[in-house]
């Protein structure tokens, strides 16, 4: 892991459709909230095809959220990429299933994102360290995020997966790029301490 930033890893199957919206987003919703240079983000597909181009659906889908869909090349999963994270996000419980068995120790910090936000918004903040850096203060809002998710039951209604939009039309892809930003919306100022719905000015 790193030690001077954090280093989120979004996860999906192809890396093409869900997982890249949820980078380009994440990101977004870290600069601003005033940290993004605090948090780097990167993607990867269980079963990608590395250097594969974003789906032009997906693509045309950031663009119209004012989002820069440009330099991006899917990749592979790998053990090396999940210790190399401090958060994994996940877009099925399936992928994070692949994460675990993949790294038995990154239990702790891998969630699917709509779970994430689950628990950001039903717990209270994570105690605060007395002598920690932005980036530790990062961290222990994840484990306490991990320790608190048992107590959080989602409803028979709800779901922690985002469904895939591959082969849909884009009134699908937009709809997913919404919930993943509703999502972002819950679990930015949950890591970084603030309060939702509040960004820096």
């Amino acid at each position: 892991m790193s030690t001077s930033g954090v280093h989120v890893l979004a996860v999906c199957t192809g890396n093409i459709c869900r997982s890249p919206m949820m980078e380009r987003i994440l990101r977004d919703g870290f600069a601003r909230h005033g940290a993004g240079d605090l948090f780097s983000v990167t993607s990867a597909g269980t079963w990608a095809q590395p250097g594969e181009p974003m789906q032009p659906f997906a693509e045309a889908t950031l663009v119209e959220r004012g989002l820069d869909p440009s330099g991006f090349g899917s990749q592979r999963v790998t053990e090396q990429a999940i210790q190399s994270a401090d958060l994994v996000l996940t877009a099925t419980l399936e992928h994070r299933s692949v994460v675990v068995g993949l790294v038995p120790g990154a239990v702790r910090q891998t969630f699917t994102l709509l779970e994430l936000a689950r628990v950001a918004l039903a717990v209270p903040p994570a105690p605060v360290l007395k002598d920690g850096s932005r980036a530790d203060e990062v961290r222990r809002a994840i484990a306490w995020a991990a320790q608190m998710r048992g107590a959080t039951a989602r409803s028979a209604e709800d779901t922690d997966d985002l469904e895939d939009p591959l082969g849909a039309p884009q009134d699908v892809y937009r709809a997913r790029a919404a919930q993943i930003t509703a999502a972002v919306d819950q679990v930015v100022p949950f890591l970084i301490g603030a309060e939702p719905g509040r960004e820096s000015g």
